[in-house]
């Protein structure tokens, strides 16, 4: 991962993270999802690294509850390491909106700038 290219995506996480508005495990965010109020997910982030069937679980819960969903260009070791965590997780869920709706943009321009090289 280039940080120049993901720099306003690995900041909003980190601040997300530290304002304890993140849930983090593909099992977890699949249980979050159900729920309804504050910790509800209003965004879930997937790993590039995810397997096919973690991808297909996320993406059908996700779908059904009408979460957005978003692929991120950092692989799991990544992901765990900008969360501060000794794990891999492939799927990260963001239970704020304002938090979601900027990691949203940050993925969408982060995906434009691969895109572009």
């Amino acid at each position: 991962m280039d940080s120049n290219k993901n720099s306003r995506l690995v900041g909003m996480l980190g601040f997300a993270m530290r304002a304890g508005k993140v849930v983090i495990g593909t099992d977890l965010v699949c249980r979050s999802m159900s729920k309804s109020g504050k910790d509800r997910p209003r965004l879930i982030l997937l790993s590039d690294g995810a397997s096919q069937g973690a991808k297909k679980k996320v993406s059908c819960k996700a779908g059904f509850y009408g979460i957005e969903l978003v692929s991120v260009p950092l692989s799991p070791e990544e992901l765990g390491r900008l969360l501060g965590k000794s794990t891999t997780p492939v799927t990260v869920a963001i239970t704020d909106d304002g938090f979601a709706r900027e990691i949203s943009l940050a993925a969408e321009a982060s995906e434009h700038t691969e895109e572009e090289n």
